[in-house]
């Protein structure tokens, strides 16, 4: 009687592991589905850019995480917009986007695509597009540096992190200032300490600056009030056409 019971309940699971395997399918897709890309940004042009025919250099500045939103007044708050703002002037383009969600990472795909636009729009040096980001935007500028490499003369890490396995994606033609305070208790140090040092092994041209006494909050001003950022930006040049 038990061995029938078994034989019993054997076939019915192989009827039903038959049957299921009968029905399932697997298939190949491709999404038609559209993103719409509603970035909010800020675009600075210099004195003489329309009365002028030259290409300009272009600074990509992503801020920090308490300007994240759908105001885009809040990006003028701190930063190169708020230093634009307060009257300084600077002899390159500013592209400042703003990430619409004030939790998560930039898109950087959408940045991407609204760089291309904004490009595409205004007279850009091909080979002179530079990224400063600052806390969340510093992670911005990492994941730039990895997603785009052909595109980027160079990149000023502010007070962030990211994805050291990544570094060997980035164009060994590329340039790298990286900036952290030693007093950050927002953004670990070692976090860009970890990154700095994967480039030097990786043989990228890259430096780092500590501020010793220097907390989160202080050293977004701190490295963007350093003329030596801005000389050495101008400086680099991306010898081959960025894609």
């Amino acid at each position: 009687m038990k061995k029938g019971f078994l034989s019993a309940v054997l076939c019915a699971a192989l009827t039903a592991s038959t049957f299921g395997a009968a029905l399932a399918d697997q298939v190949a897709m491709t999404s038609t589905a559209t993103i719409k890309n509603d970035l909010n940004y800020l675009i600075y042009t210099p004195e003489g850019y329309a009365t002028s025919s030259e290409t300009y250099p272009l600074v990509v500045w992503l801020h920090g995480g308490d300007q994240g939103g759908g105001d885009i007044e809040k990006v003028k708050s701190s930063g190169l917009p708020k230093l634009i703002a307060d009257g300084k002037q600077f002899p390159f383009l500013v592209f400042s986007p703003q990430n619409p969600s004030e939790e998560l990472l930039y898109p950087i795909e959408k940045v991407k695509s609204a760089l291309d636009e904004v490009i595409a729009k205004h007279r850009v040096d091909p080979s002179r597009i530079y990224v400063v980001g600052y806390s969340r935007g510093g992670f911005g500028a990492w994941a730039l540096a990895e997603q785009y490499p052909e595109t980027f003369a160079a990149f000023a890490p502010i007070a962030g992190g990211g994805n050291r396995h990544y570094l060997n994606r980035t164009n060994e033609k590329a340039t790298f200032w990286v900036f952290h305070g030693a007093n950050d208790d927002v953004i670990p140090l070692s976090d860009s300490v970890i990154l700095y040092e994967r480039l030097k092994i990786l043989k990228r041209d890259a430096k780092l600056t500590v501020f010793e006494g220097v907390d989160h909050s202080g050293v977004e001003l701190a490295a963007l009030n350093d003329p030596e950022l801005w000389d050495w930006l101008l400086k680099q040049r991306l010898q081959t056409t960025p894609q």
